[in-house]
């Protein structure tokens, strides 16, 4: 369920994409105002809840940086650009919301690829990143950034590092029926991390509102699984054939380097320090469950 607030404070989610459209409604069903910025608020204004005001948010350039100052919270929901291993991005709005002294609050949302390959080892909240892709690296860097900006003082500061999300609208259902979904037959088991889309947004509320300050959380379901368990999983949601694996070295040729290094890292990650401190708890640690949960909202059953 949705929180129930005191009052009306405004949250304003920076980055308005797939996950930041399910939580501005799950935002607003509790009685929150929110703000959603994207560098195209015209194609969010038909999807958004009627208390959710679209604003244009262009972090390259900084424009709409400065309606950040109406919220009383923000949820960072972009993500970094494709080259380098910094993220100018974040160094823009961090730099920004300390001039202007607002809002109270912000959640970061990074991601379990900070820690790189750990050979499919458990990976708690308190290990140490050891990024090996410079998509990682320029993650670690926000990171650092909004995690500098906490320790100042003046905000409270979470990083919420999430790993592969599904849902509805977000399946390799296509693929899967065409035998195009990417399987690699690793020599040696590999693991990966997954999470529902609505676990993960009720997981961003309760940080929301009992975020430890400068505290890092995962959002996972914690449960391991080998890597195409998703593909897997779709599969037999819809009762086709797995697509071939591919050997490693045409993994290798065919392969863009960011797909690749999703596929080639093993870990996996736990996620005690949320339900510990924040009382949190994934309803979908069946894939299976979250598959058919998902197909079923896309055929708008239920």
């Amino acid at each position: 369920m949705p929180p129930t607030p005191l009052a009306r404070p405004v949250v304003a989610i920076a980055g308005c994409g797939y996950v930041g459209m399910r939580l501005a409604h799950w935002l607003a069903a509790g009685g929150y105002a929110v703000l959603a910025g994207s560098r195209d608020p015209g194609a969010l204004r038909h999807r958004l809840p009627r208390n959710a005001l679209a604003f244009r948010l262009d972090l390259d350039s900084g424009a709409g940086v400065a309606a950040l100052a109406a919220a009383d919270r923000v949820v960072a929901a972009y993500p970094p650009p494709r080259g380098g291993t910094n993220d100018p991005r974040s160094a823009r709005l961090v730099a920004a919301m300390a001039d202007r002294g607002k809002p109270q609050q912000a959640v970061y949302l990074s991601t379990t690829g900070v820690y790189g390959d750990r050979g499919g080892k458990a990976v708690s909240e308190i290990d140490a990143p050891a990024p090996r892709s410079e998509r990682a690296q320029r993650r670690l860097d926000a990171e650092a950034r909004w995690r500098r900006l906490g320790r100042e003082g003046r905000f409270r500061v979470s990083v919420l590092r999430v790993a592969g999300i599904y849902g509805p609208g977000r399946l390799p259902a296509e693929a899967v029926k065409a035998g195009t979904a990417p399987r690699v037959a690793w020599p040696e088991t590999r693991y990966t991390n997954t999470i529902h889309v609505d676990d993960l947004v009720a997981l961003i509320g309760r940080v929301l509102d009992n975020g430890r300050p400068n505290r890092v959380y995962h959002g996972c379901d914690g449960q391991q699984r080998r890597q195409g368990a998703l593909i897997e999983a779709v599969a037999r949601a819809l009762g086709t054939s797995l697509p071939p694996p591919l050997d490693p070295a045409a993994a290798e040729r065919e392969l863009s380097p960011m797909r690749l290094s999703f596929l080639a890292e093993s870990r996996c990650c736990c996620n005690q320090r949320a339900r510990r401190e924040l009382g949190w708890s994934p309803r979908f640690t069946d894939l299976d469950a979250g598959v058919a949960a998902s197909l079923a909202e896309q055929r708008g059953e239920g």
